[in-house]
């Protein structure tokens, strides 16, 4: 018996009161072809998941029994439920069952992770008949967000036990989305999956953004943002963020340092001790709460495990795992578990003991004028050491009778690390230097750099909280974010939210009374009445617009009327959309890319061998292609290279049992790590001599027609001195 529902129906169109001559009349056969009488209706599959269902805690009745009922996703696949039992006498049990999730029919999808805007590719539809009869099969493709270059349906026989593949050409030329509805139809049994992947932009990404604190009780500020006529139109963003306190800025950081794509040990810290020491004093802001989405308990213990996972053998940390101790690193990580400590969160009290004695041991090892410590690094070893309880004062003391020798961010960090053992007396004669160091007129004051700035914010926050100076400086900070909502970096942002949060607490920010009016492109998008109850709940207004919600010219104006600080930025992002993008550079950095061919041969001894050669002739499916990285430019440290990898690519870490890595020989030049993921291949070096040469390997595989974006490098705490090579195309056929 087979049982069919109006639902299980797709209508695509009205008749008006005709509800019974639907299927009749000239139009019917393009208005009832969605009932085939001849083939089984399937349910279309698109949840897939790794895991079905978890229940943490499932409690039995009095019979020892518990149910826990649920949907598998649209995985055909044998799932595997494990279940572990304890009792209240802690006595325990596992079991593990298995289910089979399968169709008779099935078809599947050939897709490549991603597609870059302007390229063609061919995708594949495979259908299995598992039925004990041959069955003619109907097979068909719906896409969205690109152009099918092939017949959509086709009607074969696919003998029993056996299978057929189909292939679509399909031509994707702007950014968004792909989405691909493919159906296999029976008169037995019938199967429809659908899925997606994203279609990258095949440019350069380009940043424009404005930071500003308004004080004045009348203010009437207009920003007009003018895209150039290369811009993609399909990928735009803009960001306008207005909070009446500094603490309702930093969410925007927050958000920039949690999900920024790559981890290094700076990294991780800059996400991790950002969320702690915001989380714990917003606590003692009047009623300010942290934002629930932000999920901080989560993301801090991930944090957690990850620097863990960084730490030496020698106790120390470097930028990653397998680098030398950096002195630095160690401070900052040991400063961050002590601030994750304090703040209630569990901490491994052996590491981080491990890392105080590195710490130790590295201010022992390299006094001044024996290795490559700079003064004030020493003085935020001294400073973290401090802070994690280390009685002893040398280093501290040492520090204060040298302060001369100290910049600006020493300085701070010697009148903190005094502050926090009691030292008042001297923890105020540095700080008085500091606030008569300050540069700046009027409304604003800063010292050396926005991190050193971030540091003189907290060390008088704490040690001279009535400075005049004080919300000037916390003025000019947040007006110097490059980014909108975050700094020049990383580091540089994590270093900023350590300095205001301290500001918070001292400041007298906390009582504003105006009207609030924002506009976009001469639309109000926000009318508010900005209180005291705003501020102290550190109330933050943010738009977002994005693809065609942006246009070529866009302006944004603010009104403001009535007492109280106002803290605006703006971000706009676009990509290029070139046909062809040229290799670009600074005098301090250039870039250029080649592909190549890769070969495995036999060498004399035997032995399996690699042969790199240039690329000629025809690239098929089952090829092994190379991408070559060039760099030349000024000696510098912490370097980023994202390139950007062809749609019908994946790359490969081995080839024939050939490690292809740093540690061939003659195959690439040392990196401090190296991610692939599905569009990108990223290298990070700690350190540049001015030349190097990068190559990884890539296996061929999907056929089609790809464009390749530039690959870019950059500065990782300069980011303004960066490069790109020229955009790229590969034309890939079936094996």
């Amino acid at each position: 018996m087979q049982t069919s529902f109006s639902v299980n129906y797709y209508f695509s169109g009205y008749a008006g009161k005709k509800t019974l001559d639907l299927a009749r009349g000239r139009r019917a056969r393009q208005l009832a072809d969605f009932k085939d009488e001849s083939t089984v209706n399937p349910l279309v599959r698109k949840i897939f998941k790794d895991t079905a269902f978890w229940q943490p805690a499932l409690v039995t009745g009095a019979d020892g029994k518990a149910t826990a009922s649920f949907e598998l996703p649209d995985n055909l696949t044998t799932w595997r439920a494990t279940a572990r039992a304890v009792t209240a006498d802690t006595r325990v049990g596992v079991a593990v069952s298995r289910v089979v999730e399968r169709k008779d029919v099935i078809i599947r999808v050939a897709l490549p992770r991603f597609l870059t805007a302007g390229d063609t590719v061919t995708l594949s539809g495979i259908v299995h008949n598992y039925l004990k009869a041959d069955k003619v099969t109907k097979i068909t493709v719906d896409v969205a967000g690109a152009r099918l270059l092939d017949p959509a349906s086709q009607t074969v026989t696919i003998p029993s036990q056996g299978q057929h593949r189909v292939n679509w050409r399909v031509s994707a030329p702007a950014t968004g989305d792909l989405k691909v509805l493919a159906r296999a139809l029976t008169d037995a049994e019938s199967d429809a999956l659908e899925t997606s992947i994203p279609i990258v932009p095949r440019g350069l990404k380009q940043t424009r953004a404005d930071s500003f604190a308004v004080s004045e009780e009348e203010a009437d500020k207009t920003l007009t943002f003018t895209l150039p006529a290369n811009a993609d139109p399909n990928a735009r963003t803009l960001r306008v963020e207005a909070s009446p306190t500094i603490a309702g800025t930093l969410f925007g950081a927050l958000d920039y340092l949690t999900s920024y794509p790559y981890g290094c040990t700076e990294q991780t810290m800059s996400s991790f001790l950002p969320n702690v020491i915001v989380t714990q004093a917003l606590r003692n802001v009047r009623t300010a709460t942290v934002r629930d989405a932000n999920d901080v308990g989560r993301k801090v213990r991930r944090g957690l495990k990850r620097l863990y996972a960084f730490q030496h053998g020698d106790g120390g940390w470097g930028w990653w795992k397998d680098d030398p101790t950096s002195a630095w690193m160690t401070a900052y990580v040991v400063d961050g578990l002590v601030q994750a400590e304090r703040a209630g969160y569990e901490v491994d009290a052996a590491r981080l003991e491990s890392g105080r004695a590195a710490l130790r041991r590295l201010l022992g090892e390299k006094a001044d004028g024996q290795g490559e410590l700079s003064p004030d690094v020493r003085a935020y070893m001294a400073y973290a050491l401090a802070e994690s309880g280390d009685a002893e004062m040398r280093h501290l003391d040492a520090l204060f009778g040298q302060r001369a020798k100290l910049g600006a961010y020493g300085r701070a960090l010697v009148a903190l690390g005094l502050k926090g053992r009691g030292d008042e007396r001297r923890a105020l004669v540095v700080a008085g230097e500091l606030e008569r160091a300050a540069k700046g007129t009027g409304a604003e004051a800063f010292w050396e750099n926005a991190e050193a700035t971030s540091l003189v914010v907290k060390a008088l926050a704490r040690v001279l909280p009535a400075s005049e100076v004080l919300p000037r400086a916390a003025r000019w900070l947040v007006r110097s974010r490059r980014f909108g909502h975050h700094w020049l970096s990383t580091r540089e942002t994590a270093f900023a939210i350590y300095g205001l949060i301290d500001y918070l607490g001292v400041s007298s920010e906390l009582d504003p009374d105006y009207t609030l009016e924002v506009y976009v492109g001469g639309q109000q998008v926000l009318q508010r009445q900005v209180t005291a109850a705003d501020a102290s709940s550190t109330q933050t207004f943010t738009l977002q617009r994005r693809g065609g919600e942006v246009g070529q010219a866009n302006e944004v104006r603010f009104v403001k009327r009535g007492r109280g600080m106002l803290y605006l930025s703006t971000t706009l992002t676009h990509y290029t959309a070139d046909e062809q993008t040229a290799e670009q550079g600074v005098p301090q950095l250039k870039l250029r890319r080649e592909y190549l061919r890769l070969k495995v041969a036999e060498k004399s001894d035997g032995t399996l061998g690699w042969q790199v050669e240039p690329l000629s002739g025809e690239v098929r499916s089952g090829d092994f292609i190379v991408s070559r990285l060039r760099l030349e430019g000024e000696k510098a440290e912490f370097l980023m290279v994202e390139d950007p990898i062809p749609a019908g690519c994946e790359q490969v870490q081995s080839v024939s049992g050939i490690d292809l890595d740093h540690t061939e020989k003659d195959w690439t030049d040392w990196y401090s790590a190296r991610e692939f993921r599905d569009n990108r291949a990223v290298l990070f070096l700690n350190y540049f001599d001015g030349s190097a040469q990068f190559q990884y390997a890539m296996r061929v595989q999907v056929p089609g027609q790809f464009r390749v974006a530039p690959a870019r490098v950059e500065r990782m705490y300069e980011p303004d001195v960066r490069a790109n090579s020229a955009s790229a195309g590969l034309t890939i056929l079936d094996k």
